[in-house]
């Protein structure tokens, strides 16, 4: 059974553009970094909104290390494109085939998940737990399902043999989902070993995988900052790949509550990357995506085992979300675009390493329907829309490995 949501608005669907966003465009753009952060951060304090500035990179937008010495690159129009143009369409075909979790579970779900979000019943109309009923689809680039048998075939052209997240609660939940989607072995609270065993290939492809919480930003806007560094397992984890090359997932945003911590922490970051010279890596900064206040249901006695019936946000015109908020969650939509852009004129400097942007919040923004509500409506139910935070990893490293071998160079 498929559903469709019909479009709004514009007609964009996960795609949105404001007026201000076009006028700032070109004028972010020809901000030199370090320098124009202060420029940026008096530019930004103007504003009520700042409205998400680009959403569509048809210049070249991406450059990759393409071989371990990083003499060669790749650039592709819908890498940093993917994802950020789309609509959720329900389809339990989906659900049924890959919207669920093998049992028993990597990591295990909470007391409170279990009797809430997963005591689901199967019943006619939902035979799947609603909010996993829900499948991205792109109007732009398509965003390719992860599966054990693809990541695994992409992860071993690529070479991959360790893979790290490190980040906050919001990446702890990245790394949950994608562990809980591949399995591993030999696991061990934020630590385990993904057996990649292909069809036809005997020798033992083996992947480690490894999360690590920063300490940066601050968990209200009164208490105390943490200083954001690289924690001692990173450290080591990053000194047991050796010269192997690894994936690196990265984030911060969720814990920052004025513009001066957050690109601070951001120099910070690509500091701490820049000091490993590890040139051979793939590299990822993923955006932050906010809550929604009010998230349903929220009734504390609400059936769970028949579960919700929310759909997603149609376009990003039924999105609201109040200047300075509470959680400061307005201000996630200029952070992502700020780093967006960063990272953007640093690859087309051509500096090392390079890092990529996963552009997680346009599809996540129209999930309002998933939180782990009513408890909290920042984080959400798993499975769920997180999963697909993972598929849209997958769709990037896939089309780095179809092209991987490939010789192609910058035209900067």
């Amino acid at each position: 059974m498929v559903t469709q949501i019909e479009d709004l608005g514009d007609g964009d669907g996960g795609h949105r553009l404001g007026g201000f966003a076009r006028r700032s465009q070109s004028l972010l753009r020809r901000i030199t970094i370090p320098v124009g952060c202060c420029v940026i951060l008096q530019f930004l304090r103007k504003l009520d909104r700042y409205e998400y500035a680009d959403t569509s990179w048809n210049e070249v937008a991406y450059l990759y290390p393409s071989d371990k010495d990083a003499q060669v690159c790749h650039t592709d129009p819908c890498l940093w494109n993917a994802g950020i143009n789309g609509s959720w369409v329900q389809d339990f075909d989906f659900a049924r085939n890959h919207g669920q979790y093998v049992t028993p579970w990597v990591v295990p779900d909470g007391p409170y998940g279990k009797r809430t979000g997963n005591a689901h019943v199967a019943s006619e109309d939902a035979p799947f737990p609603w909010r996993t009923s829900w499948k991205w689809m792109d109007h732009q680039c398509s965003v390719d399902v992860m599966t054990y048998d693809n990541i695994c075939h992409a992860l071993r052209k690529l070479e991959i043999r360790h893979i790290l997240f490190f980040g906050d609660s919001l990446t702890e939940s990245h790394y949950t989902s994608f562990v809980n989607k591949m399995g591993l072995t030999n696991f061990d609270k934020a630590r385990g070993v993904l057996s990649c065993q292909m069809q036809g290939v005997t020798d033992q492809y083996t992947i480690r995988i490894f999360y690590e919480r920063d300490q940066g930003g601050n968990d209200f806007p009164t208490s105390h900052r943490g200083v954001y560094r690289m924690e001692n397992g990173t450290k080591t984890f990053i000194q047991e790949a050796n010269t192997d090359r690894m994936i690196g997932v990265f984030n911060i945003g969720a814990h920052y509550h004025n513009w001066t911590h957050y690109m601070e922490d951001m120099d910070a970051m690509i500091r701490m990357l820049e000091g490993t010279n590890r040139t051979q890596d793939l590299l990822f900064f993923r955006s932050t995506s906010p809550g929604h206040d009010n998230c349903l249901p929220r009734n504390r006695d609400f059936d769970w085992k028949k579960g919700t019936r929310i759909s997603p946000l149609r376009n990003f015109a039924e999105y609201h979300i109040k200047s300075g908020h509470r959680h400061d969650w307005d201000k996630f939509e200029g952070y992502n675009n700020y780093t967006k852009h960063l990272l953007l004129k640093r690859n087309r400097m051509g500096l090392q390493p390079v890092i990529n942007y996963l552009d997680i919040y346009n599809m996540t923004v129209l999930r309002s329907d998933a939180h782990t509500a009513p408890a909290d409506c920042l984080h959400f139910q798993s499975p769920g829309p997180v999963d697909w935070w993972n598929h849209l990893l997958y769709t990037y490293l896939k089309m780095m490995a179809d092209h991987d071998e490939a010789d192609c160079r910058s035209d900067y």
